[in-house]
């Protein structure tokens, strides 16, 4: 959880970098934006910024690993390194694939975006998990939530909407609070990071409700 928090943290410089240069250099004004940003060329913010996200990404398939096999008191090593590079591949190309999916859905009919955020919900799951393709992790996502729909989005929307609104009044009140004292950059910075900790608990969710259900789904097989 520390080098989550720690990546997490760092991830957003050269972000914030990369967008406050990119501004720059379009020719807009930034005197008056408050971002934890560095002076740096935006090729290196840029890389800076994608090699960390790549780190907070190895990271989230490292958590998930870890909560759906039910280890509470260390992370065997494989989780680390297993196959971790098609997989780190495949969970952000799925990951992407799925955030188009849900929104497209969401705007052109609200019931397809629901359905995909549903029936695909554990697609990245199965990837981690399972070492799959993001097209065999969107299959058996869909196999594994059909007939589910409906109880998985009125659960995971409870937990995740309770979540989610936790989460963003901690940060906002971050914002506001450090932001008076130490200024609006270190407040946005350190927002991020409160928000943080809630991710690992929507991962846990997800976890909990993939776990479940694929234990019921091979009780099913059996009998």
């Amino acid at each position: 959880m520390v080098a989550y928090l720690l990546i997490g943290a760092a991830w957003q410089i050269p972000f914030y970098s990369a967008v406050v240069t990119g501004l720059e250099q379009s020719g807009t004004p930034t005197e008056n934006v408050a971002l934890p940003a560095i002076d740096a060329p935006l090729a290196v913010s840029v890389s800076a910024a994608i090699l960390l996200l790549l780190g907070l990404q190895w990271l989230t398939i490292v958590t998930i690993r870890t909560f759906v096999g039910g280890h509470t008191q260390e992370i065997p090593s494989e989780y680390y390194t297993r196959n971790i590079v098609p997989v780190l591949l495949n969970s952000l190309v799925g990951g992407l694939i799925y955030a188009v999916l849900m929104l497209v859905g969401s705007v052109l009919f609200v019931i397809p975006g629901i359905i995909a955020y549903v029936a695909f919900i554990f697609t990245v799951v199965y990837i981690a998990v399972e070492d799959k393709n993001f097209i065999a992790g969107f299959r058996d996502s869909w196999q594994l939530t059909r007939g589910h729909w409906f109880r998985l989005f009125g659960l995971l929307v409870i937990i995740i909407a309770g979540i989610g609104l936790i989460s963003g009044v901690l940060t906002a009140m971050t914002s506001l609070v450090v932001g008076a004292i130490a200024g609006e950059g270190i407040g946005i910075l350190l927002s991020g990071v409160v928000g943080l900790p809630f991710s690992l608990l929507i991962l846990a969710t997800l976890a909990e409700a993939f776990t479940q259900l694929r234990e019921s789904q091979k009780e099913m097989v059996t009998s």
